[in-house]
């Protein structure tokens, strides 16, 4: 990806939520956005960013990068058609 689409790609910062919230957090943003629009995602680092991740997966979306991002993990996502 390009560094212009990079930094046009909206960040959310989902790391000062727990769980549930904020994969509920996750959803309510991904329902705004039209298919295939893609959208960074901040969560802490540990368990519950890979639970998120994978009930985001499990709800059609596609999870195209998770990365280090300083002491949280950036998730990009791709919204499900």
């Amino acid at each position: 990806m390009s560094a212009a689409a990079e930094a046009a790609m909206p960040l959310v910062d989902l790391s000062t939520y727990g769980c549930p919230l904020h994969y509920v957090k996750a959803r309510q943003a991904l329902s705004r956005m039209a298919p295939g629009e893609r959208v960074a995602f901040l969560f802490s680092a540990g368990e519950s960013a890979e639970q998120v991740r994978a009930s985001l997966a499990e709800d059609g979306h596609r999870v195209l990068s998770v990365r280090p991002h300083g002491d949280t993990l950036q998730v990009e996502v791709a919204k499900a058609d």
